[in-house]
This record gives C-alpha cells, sequence and structure tokens, in this order.
C-alpha cells in the first residue's frame, strides 16, 4: 500500500511541477516554493468528503500553497489511513486529517507533529498534540436532533432506534450521544441501539431488522450521511415512509430525495466547504508561525419539512460540488 501511495505522490508531484520527495524544509516559503499542505480526509468515496475537498482547494487558492488530497477508500482503513499519513509527512510542509478512529490515529498524529504542524479536522482524536482541531459542533447537532424528534412524537413518546456509525468514530459517537441525551428527557421513550458501521448496507440491513422485530417502532435516528440513507431505504422497503418518524446527519441528492418524497422528517447538516476551507487556512498559519486558534467549532443546521426549499438551506443540503 505504501508503494502504491507513493507512486500516486510522484505522479502528483509531476503533475503539479514539483518533486514529490523533496523535503519539507526545501519546500518551505522562505526557500520560494509554495508551502504544500496535505489533506488527508476519512474517505475519499462519498459525496462530504468531495465537499470538504472542494472547500480545502478553495482555501489553498485564497492562501496561494498547493495541497496534496490523499485518502482511504473506506472509513474503516484505519491502517490505510496512517500510512498516508507516514507517507504525506515525508514531502508537505503541515497536514491536515481527518481521524478515522480516535484512539488509532494518536501516534501517527502525535509524531507527525513533531515535524510540521498539524491540523484535526471533522473528527476527533484522543490527544492535543496538534495545532488546531476544526470541527461541527457534533455533539450539539445529535441534540438539536434528538430536541426534533422529541417534538415530532410528542408526549407520547414511543420506541426510537439508533443507527450508530463506526466504532472509534468522535464524530459520530459524539452526535450519537447528544441525540440519546435529548431523547432520554422523556420518560415515555424507550431506545434501541444498533451499529450501521457508517455504511449503507449494513445500516439498511440493521433498521430493516428493527422495523419487522418491532413494528410499532416510532422514530429512527442515523449519525451520518451513508446510516441514515440506509434507514431511508428500509424504511421505503417496509412501506413505512411517512408512518416513522426518521431524522438523519449530512445531506447530499439521495437524502435530499428523501425529504422530498417525505421518507425523512428531518437532517442536521453541516459546512463541509468551511469546514476545509479553515483547515488548510489553519494549516498555512501555523507554516508561517501565525497564531491559530486552537478549537475552532462550527454551528450545525437543521433543515426540516417546513425551510427544506429555502434556498440557502437548499445549498447546504444539496452542495454544488465545482
Amino acid at each position: 500500500m505504501g508503494r502504491a501511495i507513493g507512486c500516486i505522490c510522484v505522479a502528483a508531484a509531476l503533475l503539479l511541477g514539483t518533486g514529490c520527495n523533496r523535503s519539507p524544509k526545501q519546500q518551505s516559503s522562505g526557500s520560494g516554493q509554495k508551502l504544500v499542505i496535505g489533506v488527508v480526509p476519512k474517505s475519499v468515496n462519498h459525496l462530504y468528503w468531495k465537499t470538504v475537498e472542494m472547500g480545502a482547494r478553495q482555501g489553498a487558492k485564497e492562501t496561494g500553497v498547493e495541497i496534496r488530497w490523499l485518502g482511504p477508500n473506506s472509513e474503516s482503513d484505519r491502517e490505510g489511513q496512517i500510512r498516508i499519513i507516514g507517507d504525506l509527512a515525508e514531502s508537505c510542509n503541515a497536514i491536515c486529517v481527518a481521524p478515522n478512529d480516535a484512539d488509532a490515529l494518536i501516534d501517527v498524529i502525535v509524531q507527525t507533529h513533531k515535524k510540521m504542524p498539524v491540523i484535526v479536522f471533522d473528527s476527533g482524536v484522543n490527544t492535543k498534540d496538534y495545532d488546531a482541531f476544526i470541527a461541527t459542533d457534533n455533539r450539539r447537532g445529535g441534540e438539536i436532533a434528538g430536541q426534533y424528534m422529541l417534538k415530532l412524537l410528542g408526549d407520547k413518546g414511543g420506541k426510537i432506534a439508533v443507527i450508530r456509525g463506526a466504532a472509534g468514530s468522535q464524530s459520530t459517537t459524539e452526535r450519537e450521544e447528544g441525540f440519546l441525551s435529548a431523547v432520554r428527557k422523556n420518560p415515555n421513550v424507550k431506545i434501541s441501539e444498533f451499529r450501521g458501521d457508517n455504511e449503507t448496507a449494513a445500516s439498511q440491513r440493521v433498521a430493516a431488522d428493527e422495523i419487522q422485530k418491532e413494528p410499532d417502532v416510532a422514530g429512527f435516528f442515523g449519525s451520518s450521511e451513508l446510516t441514515s440513507i440506509g434507514i431511508m431505504l428500509a424504511l421505503q422497503d417496509a412501506h413505512k415512509a411517512g408512518q416513522v418518524k426518521c431524522i438523519g446527519f449530512d445531506g447530499g441528492p439521495e437524502l435530499a430525495r428523501g425529504m422530498d418524497q417525505k421518507v425523512i422528517d428531518a437532517l442536521v447538516v453541516q459546512k463541509p466547504v468551511l469546514m476545509g476551507e479553515l483547515a488548510v487556512k489553519a494549516a498555512v498559519a501555523a507554516c508561517k508561525h501565525e497564531a491559530v486558534e486552537k478549537d475552532q467549532k462550527i454551528e450545525p443546521q437543521l433543515i426540516t419539512q417546513e425551510n427544506k426549499d429555502d434556498p440557502k438551506m437548499r445549498e447546504l443540503l444539496v452542495p454544488n460540488i465545482k
């Protein structure tokens, strides 16, 4: 895997006119060369990360730097992400990383930070050994979703199924804990929790099983784009659309269609373009030894059936990727 990534890096360097095997010190702005920022998402395959990439490239353009965008194909590929960070650290001036696992990425982040600035974005890691953490206020997002679920269900409450994301992912864990803390305020709510591993097929399967086992289930919460899509598909297959309340996290064309078809009642969305832009700009500032705010939280937005057609909400729901 490392050899393959190295080849990719060499090819990218030839295209960009920069030597991939040049040391970070030689790439410093003081030498007349552009700063090179490595940006490592959890995955390169999902719409959400493509939107983050658009923001990162926008930040690079505004600051006059280059970025190397490289990540694993799956959000569960922790080892792949670790290898990518190690490879990019050999040729970049700073690294921005969205950790797939809050514990598994500790060592590589700490070791990389000894060499260069490190910006953690989107999802946290269980160390403070970095320059800045830029992410959605995920716990608040979960709380917003939980409060809206209680509003939809009313005082009578009911059975709620929570489809969790991948184990170890701090961002989805915080959303889930925020949601649970909110809905538990109604004593008439009964909660079941399942692991969807942030995969559509797995989330659809566990949601379908719950619908069959508990035909009176009142609501579902999905803590990510893919878990939310899985729930939506399960509700459609079971002909439960509109009968069971559904609140998800993130946006995109599929989830937007789910809202338009009234399968999904609400979505808590992030601002991934802004996140990518801020991450790159923080990395550039750190490279220049400028002050960088350590914790930068981005407020999430609740999109409901009532406001989904507002142009500003629609832009957040279905980002226009350029």
